[in-house]
């Protein structure tokens, strides 16, 4: 088994048609086939279902996968780490939730690009739950997430402690909780931190239900907030600069679900390579003052 076998047992797999990969790879099919027939010889199992429309991995052929995606990864980083440690190159993948993509990330990213431009970086979005799960599956390097998460196979590093408040737009008024029985809460897809804080402190009010519409964007949230539609959860930060404009009012989170932290999340069994050590570096400067990166909302 060499790495070029590995190579293309990924590729197939990722194809799902030895003629596809064979393309992909500029080689022939018979070659590839050849590869394929040679790995299963040698590890003494079938890694591969063929049918009329492709071929689909068996349950060793997952074993072996996710086996080739450390060693394959592994490889790239040492070639990288000896090569130029100082200028990385390659892929690097992150995922970050909505609201650090639209408030934090925007400064990093241009910062990092503009120092490190042969990483090709991928930003994926999505929930707290969903980012963890990604990692753990390998398809992220790591993750900006909300709260520690607790995991035996997860390295968290603390970055920001933040304080959340209640927003509704300037023309109305909360005599008390009670009164969102009457009021739509704007929030973000199941699995967000500031959602499950929400729905939780109106559960112990007894609020719950009350109506609920999920978006996609904090910039869209906002601006439905502005507008009168509902009310919304979100660090103190915005809800200060939105109250200061005149277009929110703020209101206080009880202790309890008041405070979230931004944590940055990756597995313990891999290696930092020098593209996400750059990248950690980067996003820890801008983050020292807040003033650098915070993003301006209209």
């Amino acid at each position: 088994m060499d790495i070029k076998e590995l190579e293309i047992f990924q590729m197939v797999s990722s194809q799902q048609s030895f003629s596809k990969a064979a393309e992909q790879l500029n080689y022939v099919q018979s070659n590839v086939t050849a590869r394929i027939h040679k790995l299963e010889s040698e590890l003494q199992t079938s890694l591969f279902h063929r049918n009329n429309r492709g071929v689909a991995l068996t349950a060793n052929g997952e074993i072996l996968l996710e086996y080739t995606e450390k060693i394959l990864k592994l490889l790239r980083e040492a070639k990288e780490a000896v090569q130029n440690p100082n200028q990385p190159t390659g892929p690097l993948s992150i995922g970050a939730t909505d609201i650090t993509t639209a408030m934090r990330l925007p400064k990093v990213l241009s910062v990092y690009h503009k120092q490190y431009p042969d990483v090709s970086l991928s930003l994926t979005p999505g929930s707290t739950e969903e980012l963890v799960n990604e990692v753990l599956k390998y398809n992220l390097d790591g993750a900006f997430v909300t709260n520690g998460v607790n995991h035996p196979r997860i390295i968290q590093e603390t970055l920001i402690h933040e304080e959340l408040v209640l927003i509704m737009d300037s023309s109305q008024r909360l005599k008390s909780i009670k009164d969102l029985k009457t009021r739509t809460i704007l929030v973000f897809q199941s699995g967000c931190t500031y959602r499950a804080k929400l729905e939780n402190w109106l559960r112990e009010e007894g609020v719950l239900p009350v109506k609920q519409i999920s978006f996609g964007t904090i910039e869209g949230m906002l601006g439905c907030v502005k507008s009168g539609l509902g009310v919304a959860l979100v660090s103190k930060r915005i809800g200060k600069h939105l109250e200061r404009e005149g277009s929110v009012i703020c209101y206080p989170v009880p202790d309890k679900y008041k405070n979230v932290t931004t944590v940055f999340i990756r597995r313990d069994d891999v290696s930092v390579s020098n593209s996400l050590k750059k990248f950690l570096e980067t996003t820890k400067k801008c983050f020292v003052n807040e003033e650098e990166y915070f993003f301006e909302l209209k």
